[in-house]
């Protein structure tokens, strides 16, 4: 069991470190196209298009180690009011069903979309990259998010595992 959970550890700092270079890039060419912009009066379209898919990849890729170290959906004032470890693992649980459902509800919409943009060979404007592909790693994102809470919830008792931090 604790393999799984240093598996899925791995793969949330993989999936992070990839978001993270994501934010990079659309920092970067949002900089750049604002330079361009400015001093050239000169603007790249496919450059806002790649900053803005980079942007919500970026999102849905931090969301396995955002559940993974618990801050997913986390409100301090709740924190700070419930004492004890018993009470904390509760909040965990609830926490994560919570989570949990609402990424059943997105994937079963998602899934929904992404098959007919992949029916309809749908692509993006400027840069012409399949958007199906794009909602496929989306929904993969939150179906690995969902496997995450299980593997801590199962293999950890409940308990977040704060290593990743």
């Amino acid at each position: 069991m604790q393999a799984t959970v240093k598996a899925s550890r791995l793969v949330c700092k993989s999936l992070f470190v990839v978001s993270a270079i994501l934010i990079a890039i659309a920092t970067g060419f949002a900089a750049f196209n604002a330079i361009t912009r400015f001093f050239f009066d000169l603007t790249f379209n496919w450059a806002e298009e790649l900053c803005t898919y980079c942007v919500v990849l970026m999102v849905y890729l931090a969301i396995p180690k955002l559940e993974h170290t618990g801050d997913q959906l986390c409100i301090t004032a709740i924190d700070l009011w419930v004492k004890g470890a018993t009470g904390q693992r509760i909040l965990n649980y609830i926490r994560g069903l919570i989570t949990g459902a609402a990424m059943v509800i997105l994937g079963w919409n998602g899934v929904s979309v992404m098959l007919k943009a992949f029916k309809r060979h749908q692509v993006t404007y400027i840069l012409q990259l399949p958007k199906g592909a794009l909602y496929a790693i989306a929904m993969g994102c939150l179906l690995l998010a969902v496997l995450v809470w299980l593997i801590i919830m199962i293999c950890n008792k409940g308990e977040f595992d704060n290593e990743l931090a």
